[in-house]
């Protein structure tokens, strides 16, 4: 017999108006499109308790004492990466009737516990997170137009192909194999293209396509063709140069040119190690990633001439609320102790 739907507290409702106001139980029955012994038990319920809500209902017994349901919680907080499986099979270890799987997710759901994949990010060492804390300090109070006054730069690598990014789609358990089901690859990601990028002011700067591998001589020309006169045309005079602590930016060649060229013209920020989170190119580049996917590139070349299109379609909005969102990265880091914060909630 098929399991019949329960009546809603606003049917419910409406079937005691309906009565006060005259109409007969057939009628409401009629008129809300219920059984008429629908209308009988809901009206001979209400009149008993004298409420339309729902009874409370008693439920299936849980299997799992309360003490066990803390085990479970205790357990997955103490080691993170332990899986339902093994919860499960430790905790039937102590018990004569085994619980399944699905009882200790459950459990675990209930317990606000949610299995995801885990994020990668940059180890950090304690020298690393104190000194993402004083950076975080020492920045926390700069307004809007201090952090316009910023050139921001990096490098990133685009593939023709390949992505890290997982892909999801909504098939049949028979159309897995279709091809519009599928991501296609390609070996080392059918080529990429390695680039040199910079913003500030709510403006974009150079894009630069490195050919080969980048180092120092290649950075330092970076610097001299691209990164000082981006800073001067975008920001103007005194403006400050981000970068990171790759060894080719940190380099004695590289080092003792922006020292020559910082008397009056730049100065350089001082960068915390392994911090990509904090700088908000790294947000540019998810944003280019995602407008180039659209053209869909099927070489290097390409690849190259979306990314140039779409970089000149950057919005000047988009780019200020990458600045604006900088005090709140930094009071992030500091309410973190210097470690890694949630960067959807900043």
């Amino acid at each position: 017999m098929a399991r019949k739907r329960e009546l809603s507290c606003e049917t419910r409702q409406s079937i005691l108006v309906l009565r006060n106001e005259g109409y007969s139980m057939r009628e409401i029955a009629k008129k809300l499109k219920i059984s008429y012994n629908g209308v009988y038990y809901s009206l001979q319920r209400t009149a008993q308790t004298g409420s339309n809500q729902s009874r409370k209902r008693s439920g299936r017994p849980c299997c799992t004492t309360e003490q066990e349901d803390k085990y479970i919680r205790v357990s997955s907080l103490r080691n993170r990466r332990l899986t339902g499986p093994q919860l499960a099979a430790s905790l039937n270890s102590t018990r004569k009737t085994p619980v399944s799987t699905s009882t200790v997710k459950r459990r675990l759901r209930d317990a606000g516990l949610q299995g995801r994949v885990a994020k990668k990010k940059p180890y950090l060492r304690l020298a690393n997170k104190r000194k993402r804390l004083i950076w975080a300090k020492e920045h926390r109070h700069w307004t809007e137009e201090d952090w316009k006054k910023v050139l921001w730069t990096d490098e990133s690598k685009f593939e023709v192909f390949g992505s890290h990014r997982r892909t999801f789609v909504r098939c049949r358990t028979t159309e897995k194999m279709l091809e519009e089901c599928l991501t296609p690859s390609v070996k080392q990601g059918g080529g990429n293209v390695m680039v040199w990028g910079c913003f500030g002011a709510g403006k974009v700067g150079d894009l630069f396509r490195v050919k080969g591998v980048l180092n120092k001589e290649g950075y330092h020309s970076i610097l001299q063709r691209h990164a000082i006169p981006c800073g001067q045309r975008l920001i103007g005079a005194s403006f400050i140069l981000q970068q990171d602590n790759n060894p080719k930016h940190t380099s004695k060649l590289c080092k003792n040119y922006l020292e020559k060229q910082a008397a009056g013209i730049l100065s350089v920020m001082e960068w915390p190690a392994q911090s990509p989170d904090l700088n908000p190119i790294e947000l540019l580049w998810e944003q280019l990633y995602r407008m180039v996917r659209k053209k869909r590139p099927c070489s290097q070349t390409n690849l190259w001439e979306g990314l140039l299109e779409v970089w000149g379609e950057i919005s000047p909005d988009y780019l200020n609320k990458l600045t604006a969102r900088m005090p709140k990265v930094c009071n992030a880091v500091i309410a973190a102790n210097g470690g890694f914060f949630d960067e959807s909630k900043v």
